[in-house]
């Protein structure tokens, strides 16, 4: 009897621990991942941001590369767009969007890529909702770069960034797409703001504390995404300035419920 209980126990356990790896491959099979494009755009108009890419979108070459790289992710078969800005807008950005799918001129008054490109992709790829997930916060930038350049190899490190981001600023508006969407790219952004969180003045934390905000800025930011109700089949497409898309990259690829897509795939 002894031996037929020990028997009953040891199958048991192995049963569960069967079902247990079963239950905990499937969860981590690819397939049940949601499907997100974290797209980097520049800001085609008004911004707040210390760089921005303001473009003449009456001139030609401009509206043929933005149709461009609206085709391209219209490609990536959206079912849900998130743009920059704050949940709390989102009945009047759909109100809006549902006039823009009849009637182009019907446009929000934002930085113009949430039309140009949010807006246009969404109507071409029959999506039915548009999402705002941004947080605004303070940020006090111009003062941590007054900071660098009180030492002369901080003022050298801020001044070599800044040539780099004209530099990609005066790039061919696709080329720049491409650029601002990369690894690199990203990876150089992530760590000018790590940098940036290094400027103090004696006894003081500016950069850090600063730089914390813009931290949870974007922590806020992820928390409005993962807000939105999802289901597995949905393909979610999220255009934010470049700076919010090396953050969103670290959460997406850390969170096992999302499948962050290489946007090389489809930026060509």
């Amino acid at each position: 009897m002894k031996k037929l209980l020990l028997l009953f126990v040891v199958v048991t356990f192995f049963n569960c621990s069967f079902k247990k790896e079963q239950n905990l491959k499937v969860e981590n099979n690819p397939t049940d991942k949601i499907s997100v494009l974290n797209f980097a755009t520049v800001h085609l108009s008004y911004t707040s941001d210390a760089k921005s890419a303001n473009r003449n979108l009456d001139d030609k070459h401009v509206k043929d590369a933005i149709n461009k790289i609206v085709t391209c992710l219209v490609n990536y078969k959206p079912t849900i767009i998130c743009i920059e800005m704050q949940p709390d807008n989102n009945e009047f950005v759909n109100e809006t969007y549902q006039k823009y799918i009849i009637n182009q001129s019907n446009r929000l008054n934002y930085s113009d890529e949430i039309n140009s490109i949010g807006l246009e992709t969404g109507r071409l790829s029959g999506v039915h909702k548009i999402y705002g997930i941004d947080s605004q916060i303070g940020f006090d930038y111009p003062s941590l770069i007054a900071i660098a350049n009180k030492k002369k190899s901080d003022s050298l490190f801020v001044e070599k960034i800044m040539k780099s981001y004209d530099s990609v600023n005066s790039l061919p508006i696709f080329e720049q797409f491409i650029k601002i969407n990369s690894s690199a790219y990203k990876n150089e952004t992530f760590n000018f703001y790590n940098f940036l969180a290094t400027m103090h003045s004696e006894n003081n934390f500016e950069g850090a504390d600063i730089i914390a905000d813009f931290y949870k800025r974007n922590l806020r930011m992820y928390a409005n995404f993962c807000d939105i109700p999802l289901q597995k089949n949905d393909r979610v497409l999220i255009i934010l300035g470049a700076t919010h898309t090396a953050y969103f990259d670290i959460f997406l690829e850390n969170n096992p419920k999302y499948k962050l897509e290489n946007t090389a795939d489809y930026l060509k």
